[in-house]
């Protein structure tokens, strides 16, 4: 028997977020064979005529995932949402409708509710999705909220974690470790205003797009094999497509896009720009990996579906497919995901985000 104060025999700790999942996966009955359950971005339900049905659920607890003090109610709502949205878009789906369930605190009041629910009103509107429910309650100290969101694809469409191949070019579509750095600043009492580079990198993070339409235009590329979004850092994600692929996958650093944003302000404070890319988080842009041989077309074709998707600075002018590695064979020597410099082993332990670690 576990009383209030005697130490869990077994601490969540120990196992970690990803650990647990695993457990929660076993203590369920396996699903039938043409349903993807537990171990990607979302659960995937077959209906007629090559549709499928995705479905994917997000929590947001203060003082775990935000602060209130630090980020404003519209970009709350915006975010609650977009992160279930850039789920979708790992998928290579298209998002439809939303359901929120919320807990509340007497700090919560109709004023600041009414800019939550329009913040989050607004990115709906943008990508086509209709919120029809949810629930609501009363919290004793902290807000939670939860989002559940359905979408669709097609079976050709669909991208998993576990498609990658050998030999297939891991890419990103976007900056990586702003968000971390917004993050940052936040926690050291930096506020929007300071300097145009610290508001971009606080806007990362208080306000992320969801990368919807790219991901819609990845999920009609053959070429493209696996893909998952960039949330616990790609340290983390690229590590999920390796182990549902059962292969490895190699990083180059140097290719590591990252924003002069970034640069300048790592710079002043004496933060390593590295560490935030690989194992920050919550960038919210999506990593696959894409066939070799077929690399080069697929980025030309992007630049020319996306003409105004660059970004606003940063070392990459042009909106792009950045290669940053490759998928090779799985290896007890070596680890899931191996850091390089200049093509060579780095030594670098970086690992992604884990509630159950930090």
């Amino acid at each position: 028997m576990t009383t209030k104060t005697s130490k869990p025999e077994h601490p969540l700790k120990a196992v970690g977020e990803f650990g647990l999942i695993s457990k929660i996966q076993t203590w369920f009955d396996e699903p039938t064979s043409d349903l993807l359950g537990i171990g990607d971005d979302c659960t995937v339900i077959p209906r007629e005529d090559d549709r499928l049905d995705l479905i994917t659920t997000d929590m947001l607890i203060e003082e775990t995932h935000f602060l209130l003090d630090k980020i404003e109610p519209e970009d709350l709502g915006h975010k609650s949402l977009a992160v279930n949205l850039s789920d979708i878009a790992a998928m290579g789906g298209t998002p439809e409708y939303a359901w929120l369930s919320i807990g509340l605190t007497e700090k919560n009041d109709i004023g600041w509710l009414e800019q939550f629910f329009s913040g989050m009103k607004d990115l709906a509107k943008q990508h086509g999705v209709r919120l029809l429910g949810g629930d609501t309650t009363r919290s004793q100290k902290h807000m939670v909220i939860n989002i559940l969101v359905s979408g669709k694809t097609n079976s050709p469409g669909l991208k998993l974690r576990s498609s990658a191949r050998v030999g297939d070019i891991v890419f990103v579509t976007g900056m990586l470790g702003d968000s971390g750095a917004g993050l940052q600043l936040l926690l050291n009492n930096q506020f929007p205003g300071e300097s145009p580079a610290e508001q971009k990198l606080i806007k990362a993070h208080n306000r992320p797009d969801p990368c919807v339409i790219q991901g819609q235009w990845l999920g009609g590329q053959s070429a493209v094999h696996a893909l998952i979004d960039v949330s616990d850092g790609i340290a983390s994600d690229a590590g999920h497509i390796a182990a549902r692929s059962g292969l490895g996958i190699d990083l180059e650093l140097t290719k590591l896009p990252v924003s002069n944003e970034l640069t300048e302000i790592s710079g002043k404070y004496g933060w390593s720009a590295i560490d935030l890319a690989c194992s920050a988080g919550e960038d919210y842009v999506l990593l696959g990996t894409c066939s070799p041989s077929e690399f080069d077309g697929i980025c030309e074709s992007y630049r020319k579906a996306f003409p105004d998707d660059g970004p606003s600075g940063g070392n990459h002018p042009e909106p792009d497919l950045f290669p940053i590695g490759y998928v090779r064979k799985h290896d007890e020597q070596r680890p899931p995901v191996r850091f390089l410099q200049d093509g060579s082993p780095a030594p670098y332990g970086s690992r992604g985000f884990d509630h159950f670690k930090v």
